[in-house]
C-alpha cells in the first residue's frame, strides 16, 4: 500500500499525483467460482473510519465501496447492478460482496496504518 507524503497538518497525507490518501491492491474475484486475483484500489479517508475504497476490477470499470464508522455501507450501485450488497468483517478483514463479486479489504486501507 502507498501512502502520501504530503498533506495539511492534522489531515492524512495524499499520494502524489492522485486524490487518494492511499493506493495498493486487494483480493478481488468478479465470479461466483472464480479465482482471486489482485485489483488496485485508491482509498479517500474521512476520519473516524469513513471513507470510499475505490476498485478498478479487471474488465477495467471501478466499484466504489461506502465506509461510515468504521462499517461497510454500500457501493456506486447503477442499473445494471443485480447482486445484492453484503458485508462481513472477519478480525481485521473486510469480506465484501456485490451479487458474484467479493473484495477483502484490510481494516487498515480506510482506517490508515
Amino acid at each position: 500500500m502507498s501512502s502520501g507524503n504530503s498533506g495539511s497538518a492534522g489531515g492524512d497525507a495524499m499520494v502524489s499525483g492522485t486524490d487518494y490518501n492511499a493506493t495498493g491492491m486487494v483480493p478481488c474475484s468478479m465470479g461466483s467460482g472464480q479465482p482471486t486475483t489482485n485489483c488496485n484500489f485508491g482509498v479517500k479517508r474521512e476520519g473516524n473510519g469513513s471513507g470510499m475504497v475505490t476498485i478498478t476490477k479487471s474488465d477495467g470499470g471501478t466499484r466504489t465501496i461506502f465506509f461510515k464508522n468504521g462499517r461497510a455501507t454500500g457501493y456506486d450501485q447503477s442499473q445494471a447492478d443485480r447482486g445484492a450488497f453484503r458485508a462481513s468483517k472477519e478480525s481485521d478483514l473486510y469480506i465484501i460482496r456485490i451479487g458474484d463479486e467479493r473484495y477483502e479489504i484490510p481494516e487498515a486501507v480506510i482506517n490508515g496504518g
